[in-house]
């Protein structure tokens, strides 16, 4: 029995002692050794998302920085971005977040780099293997350096599992890069501080925990396990213990002050608005008995991914994941495979409090927690980048049992990493994955290639399929008449209906689909679809004008007034329905009406050229040259002032 003990107390070891006669040379001998295995993950971790540089903007890339009017301002909109909500810079929304960190860090690329995609993907990279090293450093210090092979293999899956891709390939998820990186940089740092008091050290690892907050939410988990760690795991003093419990809190409540306050003053906090095309459980009609069982069949899908990393899709919108009941037998087994690795490690935790198992099964249910949609409704059905977190469980849970198995009986962690058994199974592990990410790094390249690929794994996927149609569509519109503009305009049309039909709810589908079938001069499609499109949203100003403009085309001019007036009726401000109904009265020749009205748009904004431009054809119309030239004039001046 003494044998065995002693077997479990030194396995995989360093065999660095705490303390005698050559505890300060062995160790010396050790800590270049394992700041080699740190840079060898990041070198391992840099170089299979290498072929992502050639990549360009993808997805969400356009709202945070392509498009963003602060990113594109540079340096100089930092201090704004920072007391503005996360999207503000691109559109205004009722239920925004506030992630400033990553934000600030677009600008200040943009500024160095203008928009060129190389250097954005290039950082990513980079925070990605910073990352992972943190990861390596954490789980060391946790099982205070004894398991140094566990930690290294973890660290390396996590590395190279092909879950990641999404968020290293899509710029826009530097957000959870960066929570990541600082949350587990403040796990590190607290770590020192428990060990050896620093009120610096406490200092900084508050400082990196709210630098997480301000990355993204995802590190309010660590609320959870900041306890676990530093009351068990790393058990030391019991004060420091509370302190570092302490700090985390105070990061917590300074971001959530900060956030409430942004959000509220530009009344982007409300929490119900949360769109059926971002997350389908919250489709109106559906049962709560259907959510719950489908986001229990959800977590499930989460599972499937982390042992199977395939197929990997970007957009796991509506009908990707068909509403099921608690009849389904695959929620109850999810349901039972999640009560049961929950109970195991409680069990395993309270014979051991430092159970290495039980750390990486906590981990893993209270990070996904966070994206279950059953505590809380989040803004999307699912999602590859919610595993970023968790995965760090499943990788620790996974390298602890190829170290046991693979590796059993070896002195130190440096000959368990040299046994043949775990070297052959990782490296079979390791080339398959790091094939799957080169090649899933290869469909983030572009929009048309994201959507194009996914939606074949995918096809009743109602987002992907407007997703590509609307794509498809910017790509005709920048064709040259002939076949291959013809094929994009069919695909389009083609793609964006089946979205309606998939989602007939989908506003966005409709009214891009009515601006397609107006392009390519379909006009009774194109009246249809805006029709529909107002019924969802009547207040869409965009869809009113592209109505307007439909009965310009048709010559129904009486009926492009009538919708005109609802738009200013609407919104006043609204300056394109002015030159609409300045330009329809003027074909039904009653100028007057048609002066009035383009007046009434050149007081609401002196410098649109629109109704400048048809009024000095109106004026054309009633023979008044000197009129049409004055107007004509001021029109050509300010177009020349808004052209890039």
């Amino acid at each position: 029995m003494a044998n065995k003990k002693n077997k479990q107390a030194v396995p995989l070891t360093s065999k660095v002692p705490k303390g005698g006669g050559g505890s300060t040379a062995e160790a010396a001998m050790k800590l270049p050794a394992v700041m080699k295995l740190a840079f060898l993950l990041a070198v391992v971790s840099m170089l299979v998302y290498a072929n992502t540089l050639r990549n360009g903007f993808v997805m969400d890339d356009q709202v945070m920085i392509t498009h963003n009017a602060y990113v594109m301002k540079g340096v100089s909109a930092i201090p704004q971005i920072f007391i503005t909500p996360h999207q503000r810079g691109f559109w205004e929304l009722t239920n925004d977040e506030y992630r400033p960190l990553p934000l600030a860090l677009f600008a200040l690329e943009y500024s160095a780099f203008g928009p060129n995609p190389m250097p954005f993907h290039l950082m990513n990279i980079i925070l990605f293997a910073a990352c992972v090293v943190l990861l390596f450093s954490f789980l060391d210090k946790l099982f205070e350096e004894k398991r140094t092979a566990v930690a290294f293999v973890a660290s390396l899956l996590f590395a190279l599992h092909p879950i990641h891709t999404e968020v290293v390939a899509n710029i826009k998820s530097s957000d959870e890069l960066l929570s990541f990186l600082f949350g587990f940089l403040s796990l590190n740092v607290f770590m020192k501080y428990s060990r050896k008091g620093s009120k610096g050290q406490l200092l900084a690892g508050f400082a990196c925990m709210f630098l997480a907050y301000i990355s993204k939410e995802t590190v309010v988990t660590f609320l959870a396990i900041i306890p676990l760690v530093f009351f068990f795991y790393n058990k030391t003093d019991k004060t420091r213990s509370m302190m570092i419990c302490g700090a985390a809190i105070a990061a917590t409540v300074l971001f959530v002050a900060i956030r409430f306050g942004v959000l509220n003053y530009y009344h982007a906090n409300n929490l119900t608005k949360i769109n059926v095309i971002e997350n389908a459980l919250v489709k109106d009609g559906l049962a709560f008995e259907s959510r719950i069982a489908t986001a229990i069949l959800i977590l499930g899908h989460y599972i499937r991914l982390l042992v199977v990393p395939y197929p990997l899709v970007a957009e796991y919108s509506f009908n990707s994941i068909p509403f099921v009941h608690f009849s389904n037998p695959l929620v109850w087994l999810m349901l039972l495979f999640y009560v049961a690795i929950g109970v195991y490690a409680v069990i395993r935790f309270v014979k051991d409090r430092k159970d290495a198992y039980a750390f990486g099964i906590f981990f893993f249910l209270v990070t996904i927690a966070l994206f279950s949609n059953t505590f809380l409704l989040v803004k999307a059905t699912m999602a590859e980048r919610f595993l970023f977190f968790p995965s760090v469980g499943f990788c620790l849970v996974v390298a602890l049992l190829l170290v046991h198995f693979l590796a059993k009986g070896a002195e130190d962690w440096a000959s368990a990493l040299k046994r043949p058994a775990l070297v052959g199974v990782f490296s079979v592990i390791g080339l398959m994955y790091s094939v799957m990410v080169v090649a899933r790094n290869m469909d983030w390249v572009d929009n048309y290639t994201i959507y194009k690929t996914d939606l074949k794994k995918m096809p009743d996927n109602a987002h992907l399929n407007y997703l590509l149609g609307y794509e498809l569509f910017s790509m005709a519109k920048e064709e040259t008449n002939g076949p291959a503009q013809q094929v994009m305009m069919h695909e389009s049309l083609a793609t964006m209906r089946k979205s309606t039909e998939l989602l007939p709810e989908y506003y966005y589908a409709k009214a891009d689909l009515g601006a397609a079938y107006f392009w390519v001069g379909m006009m009774d499609s194109a009246a249809y679809f805006d029709k529909e499109a107002l019924k969802l949203m009547p207040n869409a100003t965009i869809t009113r004008n592209n109505l307007a403009g439909v009965y310009m085309r048709t010559k129904n001019y009486r009926e492009s007034i009538a919708v005109c007036k609802e738009s200013i009726a609407m919104s006043p401000g609204n300056v394109y329905a002015y030159a609409d109904m300045g330009f329809s009265f003027q074909n039904l020749n009653m100028f007057d009406s048609a002066i009035y009205y383009l007046q009434m748009g050149i007081r609401v904004d002196t410098n649109f050229y629109g109704n400048y431009d048809v009024l000095s054809f109106v004026y054309k119309a009633m023979g008044r040259y000197d009129s049409m030239e004055k107007y004509q004039n001021i029109s050509k001046r300010l177009l020349n002032t808004v052209k890039p």
